[in-house]
Parts: structure tokens; C-alpha cells; sequence
């Protein structure tokens, strides 16, 4: 291989990374930009390059074929239709893998338990991930080489053999990715003949709210009742596979609408303009979905259920729109971030040096007391979140089945509603959105920004909740105005409690909540 050749193809790698990391953003995260643009950089370079060679190649007008580089003989011209041609075997071969894995996309992937499907697939994936990874980087050592070797026969031959597996490896993936995307869905509720329920709904839907796009999840036995809109905890996350794992039962009584937010889980790439990552947007999208679905059911009123950080957006919503719903309920009702995580870090504090792991203890005297600022605000968040949740939340747990299967990650990996590229825009809005979002909750405090909601109140608190200790939402509520509010304590649950106790919830949802505010 030339030097000239190679020159094309590193120019190609540069000029595609600079382009990654420019347009990065604008796709929702700048390393999956840089690391994109860095591979169709490197192709088309060697396709520029192939191209200029082959021209160089051709006979001159006088029909004198002895005009070839100077640097290969006819025998050795590697142009683009002999490496296709040398390499026909290995792309047919391809080819039938990319018909059989549309055909099990189109035919069998629905029918195939969820935790071995997801199990399966993802170590496929990996594995071709791990392959590109290694093809890309001979790749490049490979242009390194050649741009200082005399060797151009050997340098272009290696070339051309990790460029077709690269090449190979990456229309795999990209057909597994688009596959799973494209037949992402939510399961048929189905009654006792195992045919669908005829007035039920189950379906994935997307819907433009703030000028950006958004996902929903709307399951319900029957369209026809009360509809249920579902805020996740967050910033930044989803917990609709918690919601679909353990609380099904409210299906049969609502109509349940699960909102991926902006930023979050399958609505990640909403995230753009960032500037527009602000509770006073969630609370303006939480209104304009509202009237999509009382339009869409014929309905004058919905329930809306917040969890965590969704009970924040969920009492700016009914703050400002109270004639929108029968009822707020928020579940781990949060009131002052901030005086919230100062009592976390002293917690985990105490408890590190009562246990005397003094290297715990230096973190957190590294990192000093929330609240946090600065590019990545997730990392000394998460450091102290992570250590409350082992010492304080997972002890706690009673119900088994929430113990083995509540992970939110691995409760995310099974569900049918996401595809490959929505689980990869799921981790990133934990990272992204959380950095943006979560430093604008400092200022708040709903004892004196929303000491009275005109709609009916429920706040509902786990016993054993660290995350957010009740004496603070305990004060919020003896303060609180409201035509009618209650607050609940669930006694053996912390702060996952509407998972946790899903028994407990459902109760008091369906016998106290629905028959009490349902006009």
C-alpha cells in the first residue's frame, strides 16, 4: 500500500471523527457521534481511495495499457471491483446471515421467552461488538504501518481483509439494531381463549409534545375506563419496566399510560435543546399530554401517579392545571432536594464511620456535602445514592419477588417495548439528562413554592424510605392545602413502595382513590 492511499483513508478517519464529534450533540451524545463518524470515516476514505486508485489504473486515451501506477502491475490493482470480487464469498455469506436474521425478526422474535431473548442477543451483540472493536483497531495500526513500509502489496492485502470483516460486522449490527427497533412493541393483553381482550388497548405510540418527539406505553382490559398517567423517577430514567412488571393489576380498572419523558428510555433523542430540559417544560408536556388523552379516551379528567422525581414535575402539572385530573398521588412524594441529599450524606456518613470503613468516609469527605455541580454531577450523586441504597434500602426489602426481579437495568433488558438502540438511549439518559436536570432542583422547596393544590392529595411513603426520609413530605403534608388530601404509609417498603407493596398500591388505588374522586 502507498503512501498516498493510506493518506486518503486517515484523512477520511479525521475529517469523519471531526464530523462525529460536531453532529454528536445533535444526536444525543458526542462520543457515539465521534465513534460513528471515526468508522464511516475510515470507509470512506478507502473508498476514495480505491476509486482514485482504479482511475489512476486505467489505460490512457491513445489506448496505451502500459500506463499503470508505478507502484503495482495490473496483476496487483486493488480496485473496488476486484476486492468485491476476491471477497464475493465472504459477502454472499453475509448476505444470507442479514436474510436470516430479517426473517427472524419478521417471523420468530415475538414468539421467544423475553429473558432468553434479550440473554441471547445480547451476547451476539457483544460479540460482534468486541469483533469490530478489534478489526477497527488493526485497522488503523495497519494505516500506520504502511504509511512507513516499503511492503504496499502486504499492507493492502491485510487492509482489504479487515475492512471486509469490519464491513461484514457492522451491517450485522446495524440490521440486529434496526430489527429489534423496528419490532419493538407492547404485548396483546389477552383474555382467557388467549385472544386479545376485544375493548382492550396495548400500544407503543409516539406522540410530539414541546415540539419534540415522545414515547407512550397505553395498556388497559378496557378503553373505556378511568385513564392513569404514570410519571417515572428520574431525571433521567424510565420506570416503565417496573410499572409493567408489578403493576399490571391496574390495567383491569385504567386505562395505564406510561410516559418515556424527554430525554428518557425510547424518547432519549427528545433531549436536544437541552435548554429546554427544565421542570417548567416537563410540567408543560405533562399538560399537553393530559389533553391528548382526554381527547383520545373522551374523558374530562385523568389520574395522574408520580414516583420520585416524577411527583416534582407530577405538582408543578397539577399546580397549574388542577381541573386537568381527579387526583394527584405521589409516591415518595419529593418536597426539598436539597435538604434531601444534605440528610442522605449525613446518613451514609454516620453509617461509614460507626462501621469504621474509613475509605468510604474519605470519599465522601472528598467530595464534601450535595449539592453538586460542575460537567458530570452524576458521579458524586451516584457515589452517594448507590452506598445509601446497600445500606439502608436493600436490607429493607421483604417482598422476594421485587428483591430478585426489581432491578430497574435488568427490568429494562427484557422488555419487549425497547429495542437495542432504545436500551443504549436509556443508559445514556441517566448520565445526560440526570447532569442537566437534577443541579435545577436545588432551589425548590413545595413547603412554600406549592403549599396548596386545589384537586384531591394522596401521598404515599415507605416506611423504610432513606431516599427520601418522611419527615420532610410528612411536614409538606401538614402544611399542604387541598380540597382533600391522606397521607399513607406503607409499612414494610422503602422507596420503591408502589413496587415493593404493588398489593398494597393497587388496593389503595382501586378501593379508596378511584371511588372517592371518580365523578
Amino acid at each position: 500500500m502507498d503512501k498516498k492511499f493510506a493518506l486518503y483513508i486517515i484523512l477520511g478517519l479525521v475529517i469523519g471523527t471531526i464530523f462525529g464529534v460536531s453532529f454528536g450533540p445533535a444526536l444525543g451524545d458526542t462520543l457515539l457521534g465521534m465513534i460513528g463518524g471515526a468508522i464511516g470515516g475510515l470507509f470512506i476514505g478507502w473508498f476514495v481511495a480505491a476509486i482514485v486508485q482504479m482511475e489512476g489504473n486505467q489505460p490512457s486515451a491513445s489506448g496505451d495499457r502500459s500506463v499503470i501506477s508505478p507502484i503495482q502491475s495490473p496483476v496487483q490493482d486493488n480496485s473496488m471491483k476486484l476486492f468485491f470480487m476476491a471477497r464475493h464469498k465472504w459477502l454472499l455469506f453475509a448476505g444470507g446471515i442479514i436474510i436470516a436474521l430479517i426473517v427472524y425478526f419478521l417471523l420468530l422474535r415475538t414468539s421467544i421467552n423475553a429473558a432468553v431473548l434479550w440473554q441471547s442477543e445480547l451476547i451476539v451483540i457483544s460479540g460482534l461488538m468486541l469483533t469490530m472493536i478489534g478489526a477497527f483497531c488493526l485497522s488503523i495500526i495497519t494505516l500506520i504501518s504502511a504509511a512507513i513500509s516499503k511492503n504496499h502489496t502486504a499492507g493492502r492485502k491485510k487492509l482489504g481483509e479487515q475492512m471486509t470483516i469490519l464491513l461484514i460486522v457492522i451491517l450485522l449490527l446495524t440490521t440486529i439494531i434496526l430489527g429489534s427497533q423496528w419490532t419493538a412493541h407492547t404485548p396483546p393483553i389477552l383474555g382467557a381463549d388467549g385472544a386479545p381482550l376485544p375493548k382492550s388497548i396495548a400500544s407503543l405510540e409516539k406522540v410530539k409534545l414541546g415540539g419534540v418527539d415522545q414515547w407512550l406505553i397505553i395498556r388497559g382490559q378496557d378503553v373505556n375506563k378511568p385513564v392513569l398517567l404514570f410519571l417515572s423517577g428520574g431525571p433521567g430514567a424510565s420506570e416503565a419496566g417496573r410499572v409493567l412488571r408489578f403493576n399490571s393489576e391496574l390495567e383491569k380498572h385504567f386505562v395505564v399510560v406510561i410516559w418515556e419523558q424527554r430525554g428518557c428510555g425510547k424518547s432519549y433523542p427528545s433531549i436536544n435543546p437541552k435548554t429546554d430540559l427544565t421542570v417548567e417544560q416537563y410540567a408543560s408536556d405533562i399538560i399537553e399530554l393530559t389533553d391528548i388523552l382526554r381527547k383520545r379516551f373522551d374523558e374530562d379528567k385523568i389520574y395522574l401517579v408520580g414516583h420520585s422525581w416524577g411527583t416534582i414535575i407530577g405538582v408543578r402539572a397539577a399546580q397549574q392545571r388542577p381541573d386537568l385530573f381527579h387526583a394527584y398521588v405521589g409516591a415518595a412524594q419529593m418536597v426539598d432536594v436539597l435538604e434531601t441529599d444534605k440528610m442522605i450524606y449525613d446518613m451514609v456518613m454516620n453509617h461509614s464511620r460507626a462501621t469504621s470503613d474509613a475509605k468510604f468516609a474519605q470519599t465522601l469527605e472528598k467530595q464534601g456535602p450535595p449539592p453538586y455541580f460542575g460537567k458530570s454531577p452524576i458521579q458524586p450523586y451516584s457515589t452517594l445514592f448507590g452506598r445509601e441504597y446497600q445500606v439502608f434500602e436493600v436490607p429493607n426489602i421483604k417482598d422476594e419477588t421485587y428483591r430478585r426481579e426489581g432491578d430497574a437495568i435488568l427490568l429494562m433488558l427484557k422488555q419487549p417495548e425497547y429495542g437495542w438502540l432504545d436500551r443504549i438511549y436509556y443508559l445514556l439518559g441517566l448520565m445526560n439528562t440526570f447532569n442537566v436536570v437534577y443541579p435545577q432542583l436545588q432551589e425548590m422547596d413545595f413547603r412554600t413554592d406549592a403549599s396548596r393544590l386545589d384537586l384531591p392529595v394522596y401521598i404515599v411513603l415507605g416506611r423504610h424510605d432513606m431516599n427520601n426520609p418522611s419527615s420532610i413530605p410528612e411536614e409538606y403534608f401538614s402544611l399542604l392545602e387541598a380540597p382533600h388530601k391522606q397521607l399513607i404509609f406503607f409499612e414494610d417498603s422503602g422507596h420503591g413502595m408502589i413496587w415493593e407493596e404493588a398489593g398494597l398500591f393497587h388496593r389503595l388505588m382501586i378501593e379508596t382513590i378511584l371511588p372517592e374522586t371518580y365523578r
